[in-house]
C-alpha cells in the first residue's frame, strides 16, 4: 500500500505521477524502468517517490491494481445483469477494445507480467486477475445453459478459458507489434488497421463466439411416405 502522503498531494499532481509510472512500466518493463527518469517525466525529485511510496515494487503493484480496477470499471460498467449472456458478451468486448484503444499502457502492464522474471509479480496479481473474469464467465455461461439460450453439452469452464483467450489476445493485437502481425496473418488483413478494420473482426469474434455457444436449430421433420 502506498504512504498516506500518496493522497495527501494534488489530485492533479497525484494523477500525473500515476499515469507516468504506467506508460513508463509498459514502455519499459519493471526491470528497465528507472526511477529517476520517471521523477522528471512526473515532474517530481526522484527522492520525493519514497515519500509516497516505499519502494519500486510497491509503485508497480500499485499502478497494475489501479489499471485493474481502472479496466473493469470500464468494461463492466454499463452492463445490465437481465442482458441475456451474448449480450453481456458484445458488451464487455466492445467496451473491452475501447478502453484498452485509449488506455493501451495497462493492457501492455498485464501483458508485461507474463515475462520472465516476473514470476513474483504473477503471484501477487495474476490470481486476484483472472479469478474475477473466470468466475463471471463461467456464471454467465451456466446461466445461459439452464435458459436454454446455451447448448446443453457445453463444458462451462473450458468455454469460458476459450473466450477469454480470445479476449486477450483481441486486445493484445490493439497494443502490440507481435500480435498485431499475428492479427493480419491468420485474418488475412492487407489494409490498414484503423478503427473501421478493427471493429470489423471485433464483430466477426462476437458472431464466432454466438456461433459456437447457440443451440443446434432442430432438424426439420421427415415428411412420411404416402
Amino acid at each position: 500500500m502506498p504512504k498516506e502522503t500518496l493522497q495527501k498531494i494534488k489530485p492533479a499532481k497525484r494523477d500525473k505521477l500515476l499515469s507516468e509510472a504506467a506508460r513508463l512500466f509498459a514502455q519499459r518493463g519493471y526491470a528497465a524502468t528507472d526511477m529517476a527518469e520517471l521523477a522528471s517525466r512526473a515532474g517530481v525529485a526522484k527522492g520525493s517517490l519514497y515519500n509516497y511510496f516505499e519502494s519500486k515494487q510497491e509503485l508497480y503493484l500499485y499502478v497494475c491494481r489501479q489499471g485493474l480496477e481502472l479496466s473493469r470499471r470500464a468494461v463492466y460498467g454499463g452492463l445490465d445483469p437481465a442482458w441475456d449472456v451474448y449480450h453481456q458478451l458484445e458488451h464487455i468486448f466492445r467496451r473491452g477494445a475501447a478502453f484498452v484503444r485509449s488506455h493501451p499502457e495497462y493492457l501492455l502492464l498485464y501483458l508485461n507480467v507474463s515475462a520472465a522474471g516476473m514470476e513474483p509479480f504473477a503471484e501477487k496479481l495474476s490470481r486476484q486477475v483472472e479469478k474475477h473474469t473466470a468466475d463471471f464467465l463461467k456464471a454467465r455461461l451456466a446461466e445461459g445453459v439452464a435458459q436454454g439460450l446455451v447448448r446443453a453439452d457445453l463444458n462451462v469452464n473450458q468455454a469460458a478459458f476459450w473466450i477469454n483467450g480470445l479476449y486477450i489476445i483481441f486486445m493484445a493485437s490493439l497494443v502490440s507489434r507481435h500480435f498485431q502481425i499475428r492479427l493480419r496473418e491468420y485474418l488475412e488483413i492487407k489494409g490498414r488497421l484503423n478503427m473501421r478494420a478493427i471493429d470489423e473482426q471485433l464483430t466477426s469474434t462476437i458472431a464466432l463466439i454466438h456461433s459456437v455457444l447457440r443451440p443446434a436449430a432442430p432438424a426439420p421433420a421427415r415428411r412420411g411416405r404416402r
